[in-house]
């Protein structure tokens, strides 16, 4: 359901077939055996603990956890107005988008995570934005600056490789900076002080939750704030607080994936269940999306999924990782989560996935009004390939199974959007599934986020007419 098929760094293609995956593997394990092939399903699986019931009607958790009056009811979530499509691949709405949504000096916005940041002094460019340089200090602080030297406007740091060092020097005419930005000379060129605090990197306020850091003044204000803390909520009530923990968990694979159309299908997908079980068998026995339950803040939503039944029998690879997490929680002595996945999402560019099992860190990082890349880093257990040989290799490729799945899904859902806005069906371009756990009210509520950050109204709003739920919401069949 949730990324990527691709390989690392491609150019955007034209192809609508779904693509071979090539992950730019990053071994952890010495001379384990990394096969990219899963094991066959030979044996009687180890049945996983039996998910709770579904519950009955909307699934969420009481918004009663937290009184900011900026979180939206699940009601005014399922009144939301789906986009309209000339808000998409619009270049005049993606200038827009890029200066309201993706402005690091605004934000929230991910720029890293400690996973993948170096422990020592050091500088690198953000996790998919270029135009952000992270440093981190002697003391261990991460700070976020404008990746752009003062001196002539060029971008300091070019591609991802880490620089270590108590310095940043841009390469072009060796003007230095402090880690913290000040500027500390340039070749053959002497400055004063206030010349020298006037000269120095371009700093962006920052905050860092669980290992991930955001930026912008909204990251550190009170709403994110209260944010973070109804997903610390959310957590602890299913009884997976540790799941937010990543300080024993390694990254083992990286990619670039490019796609066509507008960034924002892209989270549409991501926050719609409700083509889960007809679409992606394998994901579907793995995950029971009948069990679906959402929590919404006011710039993420989460959706917990317990283990189904099913045990990922509709798939050879989703069947060996199952069989692979008993093996493994057994191996430890622990009892594992009933849970099968937690999908997080926080507006407008990452998706923290915590699977049973696997941790992936995947962003969005638009490139155009009809293109962008999925950037996904792969996390396992420390101790998984030594407690239970190949069995990352297995997750890696049942993920990778719906992940090909999920690149038609994602690029057909913006060819759909163009051919009636070329046709002019005058249609609405999305008719959500509110009915048992409203499985795509998710997409509403990114809408309802987008609507307001970019300061849009539906049509029918600005025209004084009140908008009945009955013009979008689905009939019951």
């Amino acid at each position: 359901m949730r990324s990527r098929a691709g390989s690392h760094r491609t150019d955007l293609g034209t192809s609508r077939r779904p693509q071979a995956r090539a992950l730019r593997v990053v071994s952890l394990f010495g001379t384990a055996n990394l096969s990219w092939r899963a094991r066959q399903h030979v044996a009687e699986l180890v049945p996983p603990p039996t998910p709770s019931p579904p519950r009955p009607g909307l699934n969420y958790m009481p918004l009663e956890m937290h009184t900011s009056p900026q979180v939206p009811s699940t009601t005014q979530i399922a009144a939301t107005v789906p986009l309209g499509l000339d808000d998409y691949g619009d270049p005049v709405t993606y200038a827009e988008e890029r200066r309201r949504l993706f402005s690091p000096a605004r934000g929230p916005l991910y720029v890293g995570h400690d996973a993948l940041l170096p422990t020592g002094r050091a500088h690198v460019r953000a996790d998919g934005d270029d135009r952000v340089l992270l440093t981190r200090t002697a003391c261990g602080e991460l700070r976020a600056f404008a990746n752009v030297c003062s001196h002539a406007l060029r971008p300091i740091v070019t591609d991802d490789t880490v620089l270590t060092g108590s310095c940043v020097t841009c390469p072009f005419h060796h003007w230095s900076f402090q880690l913290d930005g000040e500027l500390i000379g340039g070749r053959s060129m002497s400055f004063t002080e206030d010349e020298r605090a006037r000269l120095g990197l371009r700093p962006f306020p920052t905050t860092s939750w669980r290992g991930a850091h955001f930026s912008g003044d909204a990251a550190i204000g009170p709403s994110f704030r209260d944010d973070l803390d109804r997903v610390e909520d959310a957590f602890a009530a299913h009884g997976v607080a540790d799941w937010l923990d990543f300080s024993d968990w390694v990254v083992v694979a990286e990619e670039d994936e490019a796609y066509r159309g507008d960034w924002k299908t892209f989270l549409e997908v991501y926050g719609d269940c409700y083509h889960v079980p007809p679409y992606h068998a394998g994901l579907a026995s793995f995950a029971d999306c009948a069990s679906l339950e959402w929590v919404f803040g006011e710039a993420m939503h989460l959706q917990f999924v317990h283990l189904s039944r099913q045990a990922g029998r509709r798939s050879a690879a989703y069947a060996a990782w199952v069989e692979g997490l008993g093996d493994y929680h057994a191996a430890r002595g622990e009892r594992g989560s009933e849970l099968a996945v937690v999908w997080s999402a926080f507006y407008p560019n990452v998706m923290l996935e915590f699977y049973n099992g696997l941790r992936v860190i995947s962003v969005v990082i638009p490139t155009g009004p009809e293109s962008y890349v999925n950037r996904v880093h792969y996390l396992v257990p420390r101790d998984m390939e030594e407690l239970v040989p190949g069995l990352v290799q297995v997750i890696l490729d049942a993920y990778g199974e719906t992940a090909v799945q999920d690149r038609v899904l994602n690029e057909s859902r913006y060819d759909g959007v163009v051919v009636a806005r070329e046709l002019d069906l005058g249609i609405e371009p999305y008719h959500p599934n509110l009915t048992g756990p409203a499985p795509e009210l998710g997409t509403l509520h990114f809408h309802r986020w987008w609507r307001a950050e970019m300061g849009r109204r539906h049509p029918a709003a600005r025209a004084g007419r009140p908008v009945s739920l009955s013009e979008f919401r689905p009939r019951n069949t």
